[in-house]
């Protein structure tokens, strides 16, 4: 298990070599990935990506029905 150290450099070389981010990029995906408590590999990797046309842009960020979950423990 990686120190807190340790992570923080491997998230911001990830972010830097793999996904090419700039400061404020970087930023913006450390606070994000701090505040889930997953590295940013993780989160990126699993809520970050590109829409190949317009109709799937929409498709997966538009549509409010698209992917609803439900937040609540209870039913």
């Amino acid at each position: 298990m990686r120190t807190k150290e340790e992570q923080l450099i491997a998230d911001i070389a990830f972010c830097i070599d793999v996904c090419g981010m700039n400061n404020a990029q970087i930023g913006h995906v450390l606070r994000s990935a701090e505040e889930l408590g997953v590295s940013c590999e993780y989160l990126s990797e699993e809520f970050i990506f590109e829409s190949e046309t317009n109709e799937e842009f929409e498709r997966l960020h538009c549509d409010d029905d698209y992917l609803k979950i439900k937040w609540r423990l209870d039913s």
